[in-house]
């Protein structure tokens, strides 16, 4: 081994190249021995240092990153959690429950996502249709629970023979206000008293006005606790045919995890589609914390699939957008709905897109009050 290095060693000058070559190359390249060096105004020169040119480099890269970010900064804004309102923390009694449930309820009939004519652009023909249609019902409702309002409540006058009335309201991520009515009448269950107040759960009977249509109802708010444990049953239901045998039906569900003397309680709301007495979908909605944002998950199971998706809000290039990451029919996505006037627009990250109706909630509920006496009571008295 010892004799071939020294070979190698001898017979270096004829195998590498000669100084003169080394030194074609430098000049080539622009390269010289000596250390580079800065100019002054006043026509004086200072050799810059190794080091020096390793700050410059790090300080001009640092800039670029900086830059970088900036650009998708602009592009893209996240919401932080104190801006979205957690609708499920306001649901604490019977008018509460109820409100969210006309509220939601009413959006989900409202967008036509149930009617088999859903009105949808030349574009739904796209191959990521398919992928849309199992959710795209659900958007208005996923816009609404990630709204930074909270869902707002007033009684007003019963109408229609019923002798009370309820007005729900919430603001969409456009910032247009939505409005629903429920007229109904109560059915008082029990009175919970604590020291100087009372709380009474009761069930309703009545018709909820949404897109000026009428839609028979009916809840059930019971909640009791004694010791350490709570039962409750809340119920609300939406009658989409005169044998109320097909119907839209929000429940709560607790899940409760207990670790030592502690013990934490998750909420989830699911909405259970029936047609004719039979379950033909089901989804299940909760909120969920991911760092610093609020976050919508939302499961819905139909025909043996589930598809799973997570939605956070936020703005790109100053525009309203939903991103979405989670499952389609079993395969990984991630897609971008963007919020627009009278459609979502979907964006896949494969680059196909698709567009969908939106539903524009501008009708008058009060139309309704125009009907005359044997309309009020006969819509009273199919309920």
């Amino acid at each position: 081994m010892k004799d071939v290095r020294k070979l190698l060693s001898r017979q270096s000058k004829d195998i590498l190249p000669d100084a003169s070559v080394k030194e074609s190359i430098k000049q080539e390249l622009g390269y010289s021995e000596k250390s580079p060096t800065l100019a002054y105004a006043h026509g004086g020169q200072k050799t810059l240092r190794k080091n020096q040119l390793l700050a410059l480099c790090a300080a001009a890269l640092l800039l670029l990153c900086c830059l970088i970010g900036a650009f998708f900064a602009l592009r893209e804004t996240k919401l932080p959690i104190s801006s979205i309102h957690n609708k499920f923390e306001n649901i604490t009694d019977a008018d509460s429950f109820y409100a969210y449930g006309a509220a939601s309820v009413g959006t989900i009939l409202s967008s036509g996502g149930f009617s088999s004519a859903e009105p949808v652009s030349a574009l739904s023909a796209r191959a990521g249709d398919e992928r849309v249609e199992a959710i795209n019902k659900y958007m208005a409702l996923v816009e609404s629970l990630l709204s930074e309002n909270a869902i707002q409540s007033a009684a007003v006058e019963g109408k229609l023979g019923y002798a009370y009335g309820m007005t729900v309201t919430y603001t969409d991520l456009l910032g247009e206000t939505v409005q629903y009515t429920m007229y109904y009448d109560k059915q008082f269950l029990s009175v919970e008293a604590d020291d100087d107040e009372a709380e009474e759960n009761y069930a309703i009977f009545g018709i909820l006005v949404a897109a000026g249509q009428s839609y028979p109802v009916e809840g059930v708010y019971e909640s009791k606790t004694s010791d350490d444990e709570t039962e409750d049953e809340l119920n609300f239901k939406a009658f989409t045919d005169e044998t109320k045998r097909s119907y839209i039906e929000v429940s709560r569900e607790n899940e409760t995890e207990t670790e030592g003397a502690d013990s934490e309680t998750e909420s989830e709301y699911v909405y259970s589609v029936y047609a004719d007495g039979k379950l033909v979908e089901e989804t299940a909605i909760e909120y969920e914390k991911e760092g610093d944002e609020l976050e919508l998950k939302l499961t819905v199971e139909k025909g043996g699939k589930k598809e799973e998706l997570t939605f956070r809000s936020g703005k790109e290039n100053d525009e309203r957008v939903l991103f979405a990451r989670g499952k389609l029919d079993g395969v990984s996505v991630s897609f971008r709905v963007y919020i627009r006037q009278g459609e979502y627009h979907y964006v896949f990250d494969d680059g196909s897109s698709s567009d969908h109706h939106r539903f524009d909630d501008d009708d008058d509920d009060d139309d309704d009050d125009d009907d005359d006496d044997d309309e009020k009571d006969r819509d009273r008295r199919s309920l």
